[in-house]
């Protein structure tokens, strides 16, 4: 159970464990990613990395994938191609794409191509970094037990909720 502060008391919600596919070629990068992921506060994943086209497909096959993360470029091509293939295989997975390249003309190719999100590698914090995946996930990053309700309030004033009303 992880809670959740705001100004007006506290809600609890239960995160689960996000599987993220990385495609990263550098090392570096793929550690500094990974450093960034470890401090996240209200996101917990489970980060698969593939250095090639060819690994992140094995890992598509043997895992359940509920984020992709990719570096635009992959040392001799881009991951634009890999990007349409995931689309096509799995309709509706949330991709963001990184680079170091942050042209218009970049973030209109990977656009096209499918992400939702793009990052430009030299300025991303871990907290604008958390807060893009929580923006691409949205309700997906949490869920709750029917039995345990979320709750909203403050002391001496606290709304339970049990279920969801649409209007």
């Amino acid at each position: 159970m992880r809670a959740v502060r705001h100004d007006g008391g506290s809600g609890f919600a239960q995160a689960r464990t996000i599987s993220v596919l990385l495609l990263e070629d550098d090392d570096v990068d793929a550690k500094l990613i990974a450093l960034q992921a470890a401090g996240f506060r209200m996101i917990d994943m489970r980060v698969l990395r593939a250095r090639s086209t060819a690994e992140a497909r094995e890992h598509v096959e043997a895992e359940r994938i509920d984020l992709a993360i990719l570096d635009f470029w992959l040392g001799c091509e881009s991951s634009l191609r890999f990007l349409a293939e995931l689309n096509a295989r799995l309709p509706g997975l949330p991709a963001i794409v990184l680079t170091g390249l942050s042209m218009p003309d970049v973030r209109e190719m990977c656009a096209s191509a499918g992400a939702v999100c793009f990052l430009d590698k030299a300025s991303l914090t871990g907290e604008a970094f958390e807060a893009a995946i929580l923006g691409v996930l949205g309700p997906r990053a949490f869920r709750s037990a029917p039995a345990e309700p979320i709750r909203y309030g403050r002391p001496g004033l606290t709304v339970i909720q049990n279920e969801r009303y649409d209007r």
